[in-house]
């Protein structure tokens, strides 16, 4: 949480300052962006030329709503099914693995071969190097299998790969390199096939191989790659797109799958007048023998009994009898068919098996409608459940559907089943009465009736029957399929949608500049360092005195040596701005300290008490970091006498003062490094000396060790008038703020103030980094610098 207050203050809007500084210090790495870039360019350049190109293909089906739904459409509008609902059970059909599955069978694709290359693997669709007959046994399948050819006759086979064996889910591990013979079969434990040249020539340098296809993977294979939509809510149009990177491939996949489809359709229309035939044929067999029969016994008994035709009275019976028999037969058959037809609605397959209400001699278009609308949906849903859930929507509303017809068919076999049992009983009371009056006719007369009553009983059902078998089979001939193919899938239409080289070169433009962008904004937001002097004035209540610019000379006195420079600028700023914080007295006594070692204390002491110097004040510099002296070193004096030996009363103070090349600044050098600084420091002397040297200099630079580390720096600052505290820019952390405002707020130190060392502009105030600017100019040459460096040793 810290870090994320932090990125959120850093970017407020409110503070402008740090969001130029942000785009400062991004534009200031405009080369790496810019290298970046073009080598993202050239990468998608390079992903692009070496990738595997994909194709889409489309198609197009124009579905029908079925024609026999229209009789009963008024009937199902109060229930609110809508077509729709069928498009999409055409669209679930078509994604069905049953489907699928049938066109890759009659594809064929046991095989693929593909051409390996450096980069990619390019598959040979209709243009396979070799033939390959796959004989019974086993062959892996997912495994390359290498074909290199040797001469006309042999070739050499390699494979080197895993796959499955027998069915195992384990992978097992082939590898083997033989040699065999065009036309002959290879077995071994793994293959058995035999390879068969084709009339064209083949690269034989060519590394070209085949694998064999498990067609159920790559049917679903095949499946995930499908996309199926309506065209519009109220359109009955649907389109198919697959993408493959073998155009000819996905081309002939979606024209078989179309072709399955229509057939698949086709034979379900044809169902209903199959059943109806294979019932009419299964009637014709009993009732062809038993007509055959009852002709011969007619005819017999007439020639016997010598009896031409029926009175008048016997005609009138028979006729009555005929009449009657017919309609209770018919009846009793309605009686029958309903209520098999009842005890059936339940099940699907049963259902399946059911004959049309017209076969059994039944008109009543209601329930032709809705048991052919039933039988339908059962099929339908039969075919969905292999493709989707339970939960689908589709075949929810495909099972509210069946619901709903089952129950209107439920209700009206229920009345149709009460009112033929009161027709049955009926005709039986009046055929009852009929047989009465031809109990009364003489025999031969009573038997020649009945003779003819049966013929003509048997002959006008297989009349009726061969009548019933022509309609189906017109219907059978005349049945299409309720889709047909609008637009079939073609290779002058594919398009190529990946790689697109315009957008894979936009998209690497943005990730090669995004990277940088992206490294900076998380070195940014994990970076805990001080950045900006408006981050130090943010966190602190303490008086900022200045910056430092960064010093990008080779010497640690760049005020000295050049004294034109931006850096020498930046001394003199906090030069005149550290009188604002010292009190009004002869001798200013100031103490620079750091937190941690390498924020450049030394170097900023030296500096300031030089430019300080330069201005014609007399400044004495002592290096009290009696630890790891550095100010000896700057200004390459002797360390055997300093503050060390006037500590330990070796020396006076008079003589570890030494005069440096700077004019008006002396220095008191560290001295030898003593096992107790800390105790050195606090045993009174160093107050004796600062009491001596007052009124000798005008300020006192006191160079302290680091105050994290040790305590030298404590017992040193209690003695000065100001304390300086040195952070650097990038180097610094934040938490050391917070240290040095404790440290102010306890009063543990006096009079604190801070300044950043090391500082790098981005290009709003100057270049720092780069030592131009307005202040600064070379060191006039010739005669001019003569002279002025005379003017300065005087």
């Amino acid at each position: 949480m810290k870090y994320v207050d932090e990125v959120m203050d850093y970017f407020d809007k409110k503070d402008g300052p740090d969001v130029k500084d942000f785009l400062y210090r991004i534009l200031s790495k405009w080369k790496i962006f810019v290298i970046c870039g073009v080598l993202g360019i050239c990468i998608a350049y390079l992903v692009s030329k070496y990738s595997t190109p994909v194709y889409m293909m489309r198609s197009s089906l124009l579905v029908h709503v079925d024609p026999d739904e229209t009789s009963a459409k008024q009937m199902f509008e109060g229930y609110q099914l809508r077509d729709k609902a069928n498009i999409q059970n055409h669209v679930e059909i078509l994604k069905s693995f049953t489907i699928n599955r049938k066109a890759m069978e009659n594809l064929g694709w046991t095989q693929s071969w593909y051409k390996k290359t450096w980069f990619i693997d390019k598959g040979l669709y209709r243009n396979e190097p070799f033939e390959v007959i796959q004989h019974e046994g086993t062959n892996l399948t997912d495994i390359p299998v290498f074909i290199e050819q040797i001469d006309g006759h042999t070739y050499k086979i390699r494979v080197d790969g895993e796959a499955e064996y027998k069915g195992e889910k384990v992978k097992v591990k082939v590898k083997f390199e033989k040699e065999g013979f065009f036309n002959q079969a290879f077995n071994n434990k793994y293959f058995n096939f035999t390879i068969k040249p084709k009339n064209k020539k083949v690269d034989q340098e060519a590394n070209h191989y085949f694998v064999f296809n498990d067609l159920d993977k790559l049917t679903l294979k095949y499946m995930e790659s499908m996309v199926i939509t309506v065209a519009e809510k109220k359109a009955e149009l649907i389109h198919l797109r697959i993408d493959d990177t073998e155009p000819a491939r996905g081309v002939d996949f979606l024209n078989e799958l179309n072709w399955v489809y229509l057939q698949f359709r086709l034979i379900e229309k044809n169902k209903k007048s199959e059943n109806t035939v294979r019932f009419i044929d299964s009637r014709l067999d009993g009732i062809v023998d038993s007509l055959q029969l009852a002709g011969q016994s007619f005819t017999n008994f007439r020639s016997r009994n010598r009896i031409v035709d029926l009175g008048q009275e016997a005609g009138v019976v028979v006729a009555k009898m005929e009449e009657l028999e017919t309609q209770l037969s018919q009846a009793q058959i309605s009686l029958e068919y309903y209520k098999n037809l009842l005890r059936n609605l339940g099940d699907a397959n049963q259902m399946k098996q059911v004959v049309a209400p017209t076969v059994a001699g039944i008109t009543d278009p209601t329930l032709d409608a809705l048991v052919t609308k039933l039988t339908d949906l059962y099929g339908k849903r039969e075919v969905l459940s292999y493709s989707v859930q339970a939960k689908n929507p589709s075949l929810v509303i495909l099972n509210k559907e069946i619901d709903v017809i089952r129950q209107s068919l439920d209700e009206n076999l229920k009345s149709l089943v009460a009112n033929s049992q009161i027709e049955v009983a009926s005709l039986s009371e009046r055929m009852s009465k009929v047989k009465d009056q031809l109990a009364r006719m003489p025999k031969n007369e009573q038997k020649f009736i009945n003779m003819k009553r049966n013929f003509d009983l048997n002959n006008e059902l297989y009349t009726f029957l061969l009548k019933k078998r022509a309609e189906a089979a017109i219907a059978k001939a005349s049945n299409i399929s309720d889709a047909q193919i609008i637009d079939p899938a073609r290779l002058a239409t594919i398009i190529k949608i990946k790689p697109k080289l315009a957008i894979n070169l936009l998209i690497g433009m943005f990730l090669g500049l995004g990277f940088p962008f992206l490294i900076i904004i998380l070195k940014e937001f994990f970076n805990d360092n001080i950045q900006s002097k408006e981050e130090l004035v943010k966190k602190t209540h303490l008086p900022v005195l200045g910056t430092i610019a960064h010093n990008r000379y080779p010497n640690n006195l760049p005020v000295f040596h050049q004294p034109r420079s931006a850096i020498s600028e930046s001394f003199r700023s906090l030069r005149t701005n550290l009188n604002y914080v010292l009190p009004d007295q002869p001798t200013k006594v100031i103490g620079i300290h750091s937190t941690i070692p390498s924020e450049g204390k030394s170097f900023a002491t030296v500096n300031l008490a030089s430019i300080v110097a330069m201005n014609n004040k007399k400044v004495l510099l002592i290096g009290a970091d009696m630890r790891k002296p550095k100010v000896e070193k700057m200004f390459d004096l002797e360390n055997k006498v300093g503050l060390s030996t006037y500590l330990i009363r070796y020396n006076k103070w008079q003589e570890v003062v030494q005069n440096t090349h700077i004019k008006n600044l002396y220095c008191v050098t560290s001295g030898p490094v003593p096992p107790n600084p800390a105790e050195l420091l606090e045993n009174g002397r160093l107050e004796m000396f600062l009491n001596a040297v007052k009124g000798k200099f005008d300020y006192v630079f006191i160079d302290n060790a680091p105050i994290s580390m040790v305590t030298d720096g404590f017992i040193t600052g209690k003695l000065a008038d100001a304390n300086l505290f040195i952070l650097r820019q990038g180097f610094s952390h934040k938490e050391q703020i917070n240290f040095v405002n404790q440290i102010a707020e306890r009063g543990t130190l006096n009079n604190v103030s801070l300044i950043l060392n090391d500082v790098t502009s981005n290009g709003s105030y100057g270049n720092y980094t780069n030592g131009e600017g307005y202040y600064y100019e070379e060191p006039s040459p010739g005669i001019v610098r003569k002279l002025w460096e005379k003017v300065s040793n005087n």
